[in-house]
């Protein structure tokens, strides 16, 4: 796994993202969803919004109120600011259990973004001591 400073990533994130917003603005759905999904992997929240809700709508991706579930929660999670209304939408078209399993599949992602951000050569020296 690359390791990247906070910057670098950031930097990436935000490039992935504004290549998804140039699609988007171009009818380009597939190649937005794919930049999005980056930008949202690097720890973007608006990423993470734009490309739950493309999962909500079905636009470029097959609707999917179970994968808007899984972005919209770490949207919301990294505090984007309309994330919890759309989120609403999303557990509207669930039932309890897969609401449940979209919330797992959340976690998942949220342990992904977490090892992106630590690096593969992470070690916390509190705890190797």
């Amino acid at each position: 796994m690359k390791s990247w400073s906070l910057a670098e990533r950031e930097r990436l994130a935000q490039a992935h993202f504004v290549q998804a917003s140039r699609d988007a603005k171009q009818n380009k759905m597939l190649s937005a969803a794919r930049h999005f999904r980056r930008a949202a992997l690097l720890g973007h929240k608006r990423a993470m919004y734009y490309l739950g809700m493309q999962f909500l709508q079905g636009k470029g991706v097959p609707k999917s109120a179970y994968h808007a579930f899984c972005w919209l929660t770490l949207a919301d999670v990294f505090d984007d600011s309309s994330a919890a209304s759309a989120l609403k939408k999303a557990s509207a078209q669930l039932t309890a259990r897969e609401e449940i399993l979209a919330s797992r599949l959340a976690a998942d992602r949220f342990e992904q973004i977490c090892d992106i951000e630590l690096g593969a050569g992470f070690q916390d020296q509190a705890f190797t001591r």
